[in-house]
């Protein structure tokens, strides 16, 4: 019997050695949970039972116990290196078996699944492509292919507009000069002559001296005032003149050192070989007196007066400007002054913007330039045709003639058009080579006052109209005269309306905030959008005015994205306009919602940095029916802004929460799992997307688990059936990435288990020594 009961010792020494010694082996083993024998002694029985002096039969080995505690923790930054804080398993199918674990070194296989070392499948519940995640739990898997780019169909952001802004725009007035002579075709001598007086001819050389003579000389109506007057008295009587430049000379000086001297002087007339006195205004209507002659001044001729040069036939104009502040200030502009330089004078003055044009037509019909000599403000043209004349003309647009253009229209005249306001000239130049003079007819932007030109003596010019723009305060109070040929008379209808400081996207005074954000197209092309905030003006005592109002503009890649607008004239008709909306906001600083317009963006077509359309989905506007809410999949590049949740309160500008959801194509980059066991996959364009959630499992009785090797447990009967649900649901703990849990097995703790195991062993071999030895004395007995 005792031989029995030290065998089951030995029997019960080794088990203990094999579980310890297992324990000792996988200490490195992740997920490895301890192990302990769990022995009882044995007592022999009978039908009618046992005594209480009843010897024991041994020991037996009731059970090997699992150890589930929660081992210790090493980081290893590895995304799928997953463990478990607190109660619960991985869940894993292996050939179809559903089995537990709590190893956590998880990788990818060919085919993107989330497998153990072991290639057993990670379990847990996967997203759908917008990362919703099921119910239904299945194989996780993670698409490591290139992610397909989405196109941008909503974008949001909490914006808070500055209440402290100012309104940039005002209101001011403006008009236009309307006169008479507005573009009409002037006709007139090309240069400007001299008021003349004849002195005849002479026999030189003539001996003053011997022959003395005198006139008396006065002038009138020229310019300036103060060389007008006389008579002064012109005495030669002392000099001998050799030559008709002699006597010129003489009598200059005569006028020059006159106490009161004149503007006029003494000229030789080659092609008469006479003596003039000629005005030294130019293009003046003044009278040159010559009287009380004697001596050889004999036969004087009578004052031929000066004719003015042909210009736009503009009066000298008088404009009273009244400020802000009740003062006025006096414009005046020149005679003949030209549409451009009157326009810079006026610029020059506080509160004045002022631009010019001129237009002018030059009619097919009656052209000739075949000897190349015709003039546009003073630059020859060689152009023989129509087609040419307009090619020549624009090439001197930023030269000879700047700001000059021309085109051709429909019945093949030349419209000329100089955006700064410079008169037009036409004239032809006399090249001294017997060539005869071309022709010209001019026709002005009205249409009326043709000229035409066809000698070498007279041109024909064509003015120019401005256009004013008074800021806010400012008006015109007066004008003198009335009519001036580039003034029409001013009434109230003159004036309009307009907005000082309209927004202008390339000028960043004309809006109060701005901001950028990045979309994308159907095929993943990034585009720059950009948003401009204008604050509105507000007067309690005019209806169509609110407070707290403000308008969004919209241009993408620097432009406009608005629909067209059809009652333009085409092809206007068909171009996309300014996209803008109104924005109100509450008293307390909240988005008012019913007055705040939805915001659609519906003509914008996607173009490449060429300017050109790349091939993306294009825009579906409202008149083509285009609507809110926009399609998924998307059917056009339509998208929609929302300002949910925006302020306008005493604070910088800000935009908070950004969002839109488009983005490029991209490849995986990496993996974050969360405590909650979702993963995110994080994607070279920069996008983030849930691919699903860990499963996790607990069981009523762990003792129950049957191990299965590979750190993993299979379900039993006494296990019960499994809990599985979410990390930090219920019981379930939270998942840790970049963890691993390693073994929970204690070294220093099953080293000594091994010296009891061995110790243990010893001694129950003695027993069985210490029995065969009486025995051996039992049989030994005679």
């Amino acid at each position: 019997m005792s031989f029995n009961t030290a065998l089951s010792g030995l029997r019960a020494a080794n088990a203990d050695l094999s579980v310890t010694g297992n324990n000792v082996a996988n200490a490195g083993t992740v997920g490895f949970k301890t192990s302990r024998a769990e022995f009882g002694d044995v007592y022999s029985s009978t039908l009618l039972g046992g005594t209480a002096n009843t010897p024991g039969s041994g020991v037996n080995l009731q059970t090997i116990r699992q150890l589930f505690s929660e081992g210790p923790t090493r980081h290893t930054n590895r995304e799928l290196d997953l463990a478990i804080s607190g109660e619960g398993f991985f869940v894993v199918k292996n050939g179809g078996e559903q089995l537990y674990t709590r190893a956590g070194a998880f990788g990818l296989d060919k085919e993107g699944y989330v497998v153990s070392g072991n290639n057993s499948v990670l379990q847990g519940y996967p997203a759908n492509a917008n990362g919703v995640i099921s119910g239904i739990m299945g194989d996780l898997r993670i698409d490591v292919t290139t992610q397909a780019p989405r196109q941008t169909t909503l974008l949001s952001g909490t914006y808070n507009l500055d209440s402290r802004q100012l309104v940039l725009e005002s209101t001011g007035k403006s008009f236009s000069t309307e006169g008479a002579a507005i573009a009409v075709s002037q006709n007139g001598l090309k240069e400007a002559t001299t008021t003349t007086s004849s002195l005849g001819g002479f026999t030189v050389p003539i001996n003053f001296a011997t022959s003395p003579s005198s006139f008396e000389l006065s002038l009138n109506g020229s310019q300036p005032a103060s060389g007008n007057g006389g008579p002064i008295t012109i005495n030669l009587n002392s000099s001998t003149a050799n030559s008709l430049n002699d006597m010129a000379s003489l009598i200059n000086s005569a006028i020059y050192g006159s106490t009161t001297p004149l503007n006029v002087q003494a000229v030789v007339n080659s092609a008469t070989n006479t003596l003039e006195l000629r005005d030294l205004t130019t293009g003046i209507n003044s009278v040159i007196g010559v009287g009380n002659a004697s001596g050889v001044f004999t036969n004087p001729g009578p004052s031929t007066a000066g004719i003015p040069a042909v210009d736009n036939g503009y009066l000298p104009q008088a404009l009273q400007i009244k400020g802000p502040t009740g003062a006025t200030v006096t414009f005046n502009s020149d005679k003949g002054a030209s549409a451009a330089k009157t326009a810079s004078e006026l610029n020059s003055m506080a509160g004045i913007t002022a631009s010019a044009r001129t237009d002018a037509k030059v009619l097919s019909t009656t052209f000739d330039n075949s000897s190349s000599n015709l003039m546009l403000n003073g630059v020859r043209l060689s152009a023989t045709t129509m087609e040419g004349l307009a090619n020549e003309i624009n090439a001197l647009t930023t030269s000879n003639l700047p700001g000059i253009s021309a085109s051709l229209d429909t019945d093949g005249n030349l419209n000329l058009v100089s955006n700064i306001g410079t008169d037009l000239k036409f004239s032809f130049v006399d090249t001294g080579t017997g060539a005869a003079a071309g022709t010209v007819e001019v026709v002005g932007r009205v249409g009326t006052g043709a000229q035409l030109l066809n000698d070498f003596t007279n041109a024909a010019v064509v003015g120019g109209k401005i256009d004013i723009v008074m800021g806010q305060g400012y008006s015109v109070e007066a004008s003198n005269p009335a009519v001036g040929n580039i003034m029409a008379p001013i009434t109230a209808a003159t004036f309009t309306d307009v907005p000082i400081n309209a927004f202008d996207p390339k000028n960043q005074n004309t809006y109060n905030e701005a901001t950028s954000a990045q979309i994308y197209d159907s095929l993943g092309n990034p585009h720059a959008m950009r948003q401009y905030f204008v604050k509105q003006p507000y007067d309690p005592a005019d209806p169509s005015t609110s407070a707290n109002h403000w308008v969004m503009y919209v241009q993408v890649d620097g432009q406009n994205v608005g629909d067209p607008d059809p009652t333009l004239l085409p092809p206007q008709n068909l171009e996309p306009t300014m996209a803008s909306f109104n924005v109100h906001f509450n008293q307390d600083g909240s988005l008012n919602t019913a007055l705040t317009d939805t915001i659609l963006i519906s003509n914008w077509m996607p173009l490449g940095t060429d300017g050109e359309p790349v091939g993306a989905l294009g825009p579906l506007n409202v008149l083509q029916g285009g609507t809110l809410p926009v399609s998924e999949p998307p059917a056009s590049s339509n998208f929609e802004i929302k300002l949910d949740g925006s302020t306008q309160v005493a604070g910088k500008f800000d935009v908070g929460n950004p969002q839109q959801n488009g983005y490029a194509t991209g490849r995986l980059a990496g993996l974050d799992v969360g405590k909650d066991g979702i993963i995110f996959a994080r994607f070279t364009n920069g996008e983030a997307q849930v691919l699903g959630q860990v499963a996790l499992a607990n069981f009523n009785s762990l003792d129950g688990l049957k191990p299965v090797g590979g750190s993993m447990w299979a379900q039993t009967y006494e296990s019960g059936d499994p809990g599985i649900g979410v990390p930090g649901a219920g019981t379930l703990g939270d998942i840790s990435s970049g963890t691993l849990e390693e073994s929970n097995v204690d070294l220093s703790e099953q080293l000594v288990n091994l010296i009891i195991a061995q110790r243990n062993f010893q001694a129950n071999a003695k027993t069985i020594e210490t029995t065969n030895a009486t025995t051996q004395t039992i049989i030994n007995l005679r």
